[in-house]
């Protein structure tokens, strides 16, 4: 009768609530980032377009080389540069320092003839005056990804940087100009005023979206490399080791910027610290999440349980409400009502202290979870993989009730595959690592299962550099940080 009733308990503890995601086709939609602040997305369609620009458009640069490209898979892409007054959200609530806060040196803002670093140059005084509605600048790569991790968390999906092919695929909206709403459509430096400009000023391009030519230059997830030849489809540089130095692609052009340099095929190239009075960025989701589903009732049990807190059985991850218990240990926390069986719980208690041992025998067979060895999901007849994933070299996994961390010596620009469980049903993502030490979290919705990342190859910060590049042309008055192109581009490899 025990045992029974223990069963069923652990059964119940491992049901969790599910969040089914859907790639609902609603053409704009706002997510809410609280205080009654929210950010608007779009939804852009997949189809082919020609990237890059013909030989003979004015202010073409070398590393716009001409190819098709076909964007497979519908997304969903800012309607604007992220605002001032959505970041100062995500700040005020994450209590978020930006890296040109936190430096010794602060950052390249407008010292009213040209970009200079000083100290008090951040995100709240670029050297200029701003509304909640300008684009937010002085923001680096990684100071983007903190606040694509805290959106994801607050719209119930991965939200990330566009690939600069999904940015000038959703920039063109099916035009082939040089500019797709004609030179006045741009804030640049001929009528910009040295500074930006609150959004939405312009008209909206064919998929309604609007600033994305000129105003400020924006963040795209691939390292800048020489585009790959021939048709290709959703093409995403990865490799940080084919450029003259690693650096991450911007588009767009900026108010500091001449008009020619606000084409949509105009590609800039920044280090990924660079923190300057024209960089920005803007959001990209694959798909909007759906309501949490309901909670699956559990069967029938002849004792009635409190509703403060289910059975459960946490294995190879640290349970949070018992942090002084090391990783790779199994915990079972019971709490039941049973009015006049209270005598019951003694039984239960001495079946518990059998089952936890029991575990602990499991867990110790298994290898534990020290750096560098691999450690199965562990897993119970009828309750499925009850740990947190699989752990590659010094990296491990932790499991919430909405995601999982990467943990361990994740470097700066790798990109992580992941593939784990959600109500039943396999999942896959791509992250790009933000470097920090915290580690990198991954949103899933609800609590997932069977866990498992592995690095996408030539990811990530190089030992090596590739000799015989031309040195960068840094634009007069600018971050040295901040590289448009040189006269050459680098060769292809």
């Amino acid at each position: 009768m025990l045992r029974s009733l223990l069963f069923r308990s652990l059964i119940v503890g491992s049901v969790v609530s599910v969040a089914a995601f859907a790639q609902e086709e609603k053409r704009e939609v706002a997510l809410p980032l609280g205080g009654g602040v929210e950010l608007k997305i779009v939804r852009v369609e997949p189809g082919s377009f020609r990237q890059g620009s013909p030989e003979n458009e004015v202010g073409r640069g070398a590393d716009e080389t001409e190819r098709e490209v076909t964007i497979s898979r519908g997304f969903y892409l800012g309607k604007f540069p992220v605002t001032r007054g959505q970041f100062a959200r995500f700040v005020g609530e994450m209590n978020y320092r930006t890296e040109a806060e936190t430096g010794t040196s602060g950052g390249f803002g407008w010292d009213g003839a040209k970009l200079a670093q000083r100290k008090d140059f951040t995100w709240r005084n670029p050297g200029f005056a701003q509304t909640d509605d300008d684009p937010v600048v002085m923001v680096t790569f990684g100071d983007a990804q903190k606040f694509l991790g805290w959106l994801s968390r607050k719209a119930g999906t991965n939200v990330e940087l566009p690939t600069e092919a999904q940015w000038e695929y959703a920039c063109r909206a099916g035009t082939a100009s040089a500019f797709p709403n004609g030179e006045d459509g741009v804030w640049h430096k001929g009528n910009a005023g040295n500074g930006t400009k609150p959004v939405g000023q312009k008209p909206l391009n064919a998929w309604g979206l609007g600033d994305m030519n000129g105003n400020v230059w924006e963040w795209c997830a691939d390292w800048f490399a020489p585009y790959a030849p021939g048709p290709q489809t959703d093409p995403v540089q990865r490799a940080s080791n084919l450029s003259d130095k690693p650096r991450r692609v911007l588009r767009g052009g900026s108010w500091l910027r001449e008009a020619k340099d606000c084409r949509p095929a105009t590609r800039y190239r920044n280090d990924p610290q660079s923190r300057n009075a024209d960089n920005g960025f803007r959001v990209m989701a694959f798909q909007l999440a759906t309501p949490r589903a309901a909670i699956p009732q559990p069967p029938a049990v002849a004792l009635e349980r409190t509703t403060e807190e289910r059975d459960r059985i946490v294995v190879n991850q640290p349970d949070a409400r018992a942090p002084e218990l090391p990783r790779g240990q199994a915990v079972t926390r019971v709490s039941w009502g049973f009015g006049s069986l209270g005598c019951v719980c003694i039984g239960t208690a001495l079946l518990v202290v059998v089952v936890v041992s029991l575990f602990r025998r499991i867990i110790r067979s298994g290898g534990g979870s020290a750096p560098g060895v691999s450690v199965p999901n562990l897993a119970m007849p009828g309750l499925g993989a009850a740990g947190g994933g699989s752990l590659s070299g010094p990296m491990r996994t932790r499991v919430v009730d909405d995601g999982f961390w990467i943990e361990g010596e994740l470097p700066r620009g790798a990109v992580v595959s992941c593939r784990y469980l959600v109500n039943g049903q396999q999942q896959q993502s791509e992250v790009t690592a933000d470097g920090t030490p915290g580690g990198q979290f991954v949103y899933t919705g609800s609590r997932p299962g069977n866990v498992s990342i592995v690095v996408v190859p030539g990811t990530g910060p190089t030992q090596t550099t590739r000799r015989g590049f031309p040195p960068a042309s840094p634009f007069v008055g600018e971050s040295d940080d901040d590289v448009r192109r040189s006269s050459s581009p680098p060769p292809a490899y």
